[in-house]
């Protein structure tokens, strides 16, 4: 992007203040380096990320990278093998675990966060180094005795020969203070030795080394020639521990040295981190609504029919209150003519459009309300201000014509796609010269197919916009009767200057105004034309304007009486569900119920029949009748609510004989026809039960044997063994059931204790399903995973009752 633009239109200023809400010195020299960008791709990249520092915000409130020390001169030294003092060995370290606190928080939410996420994902785990570090530098910055079993044995015998030491020492001094050439009873160290203080007189009266004198030379510091050799094996021991620290120091530095590039590859990441947060603080300040959360970005686009529609446009340095404006730019009007009153903010206007667009362009937040469109241009070009200077001997207008040289030259070169801003344009020459070079250059500039905003005073300009393709005057409203502007921008209409109103205003006399007005009306020049157009232009926006509000009336009114029956119509769908819900949790219950007593019936039954062989069922056929046709109401309850029609053959029930094989709802095992259909019921009989049923319960036929005589009444044969396992994979939970219900029935007859029900992974819908069933089914007793041999979660093991 061209820099002296950027600087005429604030763009540092903004980067500051973003750079001001880093927390990391990476971040803050990143935004500070943040340029505009003219791919529509790095531009949407930039802009998601800062819009998922929005949702990262809310989500975790309390997450901040942290103020990290800046270490990039220590990782310098640590690539050149240097050797580092722990408190910059810990610094380094403190960096690395807040790259590994940042990675571990912002890695599981790929889903709301996908793009900081993947940038966190990015950084190493550095669990070695930093529990290297901690190994060998404890918090007080220094290097443990664990660091190494050598340096723990160095500092033990240390420790050692210093308490031998202080002993022989101590007792000396005792003596020596008892003979009186010590005057105080105190151990001290000078250059490494411990040592003990004479009176300097006295000194010849011990054999010692003397290591210092007082600054009197009243008191000499000796070390005793008795224990000069103790010395001598503390300080050699000592000398062998920092050579000990100092190799495990150099061995540490070496392994951080070694990953230094994944270091600073982290530092970078948590700098785009902290830059995508800091812009997100940078929105909240400026009260930018763009980019929201989740947003798609297809507001924003490239190429020759990408437009540019300003909603409510706020300026995002000026502070109090600050009038927005809304502006376009399209294919049909790429050039937009800025007129009104000085002070009137047209000049305001330009910079808010030309700073927000380079500001999405940065990938910053945007002062602008939602459904704002806005075009990516390759290059924006902006001659704005006083550019008088005298080291080059120009005049104003002399420096703007430089300016808007090279920017024309520039602009040629990008074949397109330029954005343009020329405030006062034609100004500081003669008016009708100045308003010839400026409708030559707005021509010049459209046909090198740039995108112009431009501001002026010329009528001649008016005019020019009105009439010239492509071209869309605007104006700074000014109200007529305060004398004061509104800082509005009108897209469509022309401005008045307002030269006399204004001139009003600071107390000109009017007696200049009205002869000033006189001499107008009188002048033959005066435009008059561009007066009536004026007047008339603004009739036609008044009108549109009144038409416009009308519109948005009516439709905020048809989009809030959507919005009442769309909620209308979700409170509906919420009760109905929850209604359904509460009606199949009932129907669930009453299943579990029923079945339960079928299971507990056909036991005391069994029971009952190995007791006494001979004994009358009647009383028990009766109530498992009756606990069979409530069986059978729940299940015609619960296919009624599921909308589906239970499976069964199509079955003429007046067709069948004594001794056909049938099934019945809810039973897996056959039963045999003792009685057709008479007066509405059968009578069938199931192992040792007989029961009369109703036609409806019969739900197939089985291929009935042939039977000799001797067979006529006997239990048919049971079902055959289902084997130990069965697979439900493929079914929906409604199909699946009955599948698993048969089976277990037919794997209980068969004297089955062990099974296994493959149901599979898949969404666990299934494995769900069939696992709340089976916990309440009365035949089964216990229920687990299968071990991984046999299929893990995706199947399960199922013990049925003894």
């Amino acid at each position: 992007m061209d820099r002296k633009s950027l600087a005429a239109l604030e763009y540092p200023k903004i980067i500051e203040r973003l750079a001001a809400h880093c927390q990391t010195p990476a971040g803050a020299r990143a935004a500070l380096d943040l340029e505009p960008s003219s791919d529509l791709d790095e531009i949407r990249a930039r802009l998601a990320a800062t819009a998922q520092a929005r949702a990262l915000a809310r989500l975790k409130p309390n997450f901040s990278i942290g103020a990290i020390p800046d270490i990039a001169d220590r990782l310098l030294a640590l690539s050149r093998g240097a050797l580092l003092p722990t408190q910059d060995i810990a610094d380094v370290a403190s960096v690395l675990r807040s790259a590994r606190r940042v990675r571990n928080q912002l890695s599981p939410l790929a889903r709301e966060i996908p793009a900081l996420a993947r940038i966190a994902a990015r950084i190493d785990d550095f669990s070695d180094p930093i529990a290297a570090v901690d190994r060998c530098i404890d918090e007080r910055g220094e290097v443990p005795d664990q660091a190494s079993p050598e340096l723990a044995e160095l500092r033990n015998r240390a420790r050692t020969l210093h308490s031998r030491l202080e002993t022989s020492l101590n007792a000396v001094l005792r003596r020596a203070v008892a003979d009186g050439i010590a005057q105080e009873p105190i151990l001290t160290e000078r250059a490494g030795r411990l040592v003990i203080p004479l009176k300097a007189e006295a000194r010849s009266a011990l054999p010692c080394v003397v290591h210092d004198v007082s600054a009197s030379g009243a008191t000499v510091f000796v070390e005793p020639l008795s224990v000069v050799e103790l010395g001598n094996r503390l300080r050699e021991a000592r000398l062998r521990e920092a050579r000990e620290v100092e190799r495990i120091l150099r061995r540490l530095c070496a392994r951080l040295g070694a990953q230094s590039g994944a270091i600073r590859a982290a530092i970078e990441r948590l700098a785009a981190l902290d830059l995508a947060q800091a812009k997100a603080r940078l929105g909240a300040d400026l009260d930018a609504p763009l980019p929201a959360e989740r947003d798609d970005l297809r507001w924003l686009d490239q190429g020759p029919d990408a437009e540019t529609h300003l909603l409510s446009a706020r300026h995002p340095l000026l502070s109090g209150h600050v009038t927005p404006i809304s502006a376009a730019l399209a294919r049909d009007r790429r050039c937009v003519l800025i007129t009104g009153p000085n002070t009137g903010g047209k000049t305001v206007a330009l910079k808010t459009i030309g700073l927000l667009s380079l500001m999405a362009q940065a990938g910053l937040p945007i002062p602008l309300e939602q459904g704002s469109r806005l075009a990516v241009f390759n290059d924006i070009f902006a001659d704005i201000g006083d550019e008088q200077s005298i080291e080059q001997s120009l005049s104003t207008f002399s420096a703007h014509m430089t300016n808007i040289t090279r920017i024309l030259r520039a602009a040629s070169a990008l074949r397109g796609g330029a954005l343009v801003l020329l405030d006062e344009l034609g100004a500081g020459t003669d008016p009708a010269e100045g308003a010839a070079l400026g409708r030559a250059l707005l021509e010049q500039l459209l046909d090198l197919d740039a995108a112009v905003i431009a501001t002026t005073h010329h009528g001649e300009l008016k005019l020019f916009a009105h009439q010239a393709e492509g071209v869309v005057n605007a104006s700074t409203e000014f109200n007529a009767d305060t004398l004061q502007p509104t800082y509005k921008l009108l897209m469509g209409t022309p401005g008045r200057s307002n030269a006399f109103a204004s001139a009003q205003r600071p107390g000109m006399p009017r007696e200049i105004l009205q002869r000033a007005r006189r001499a107008r009306q009188d002048d033959p020049a005066s435009p008059e034309t561009v007066e009536g157009l004026l007047a008339e232009l603004q009739r036609e926006r008044d009108a549109l304007q009144n038409e416009r509000e009308a519109e948005q009336a009516a439709v905020r009114e048809a989009e809030q009486i959507r919005a009442d029956l769309a909620a209308r119509r979700d409170a509906i769908e919420d009760e109905r569900q929850s209604i359904l819900a509460r009606a199949e949790r009932q129907i669930e219950d009453d299943l579990a119920n029923v079945r339960r007593s079928i299971r507990s019936t056909e036991r005391d039954l069994r029971k009952a029949a190995k007791r006494q062989p001979g004994a009358s069922t009647a009383d028990a056929e009766t109530h498992v009748d009756a606990v069979r046709d409530r069986l059978e109401d729940v299940r015609r309850r619960r296919r009624g609510r599921r909308g589906r029609k239970p499976q069964t053959e199509s079955i003429d029930h007046a067709a069948l004989a004594k001794g056909d094989i049938v099934y019945l709802a809810g039973l897996s095992e056959p039963g045999s026809i003792l009685e057709p259909l008479d007066r509405g019921s059968i009578q069938v009989q199931v192992g040792s039960l007989r029961m009369r049923v109703r036609p409806e319960q019969i739900e197939r036929l089985a291929p009935a044997r042939p039977a000799a005589e001797g067979d006529r009444g006997r239990t048919p044969p049971p079902p055959p063994d289902p084997g130990p396992r069965t697979d439900v994979r493929g079914n929906t939970a409604d199909d699946a059931l009955p599948i698993v219900e048969r089976f277990l029935d037919d794997a209980y007859r068969a004297g089955r204790t062990r099974l296994a029900i493959v149901h599979g992974y898949g969404t666990g819908a299934l494995r769900r399903a069939v696992r709340a069933m089976l916990r309440q089914h009365p035949l089964v007793s216990a229920l687990e995973a299968a071990p991984p041999r046999e299929g893990g979660d995706g199947a399960t093991i199922v013990t049925l009752i003894g």
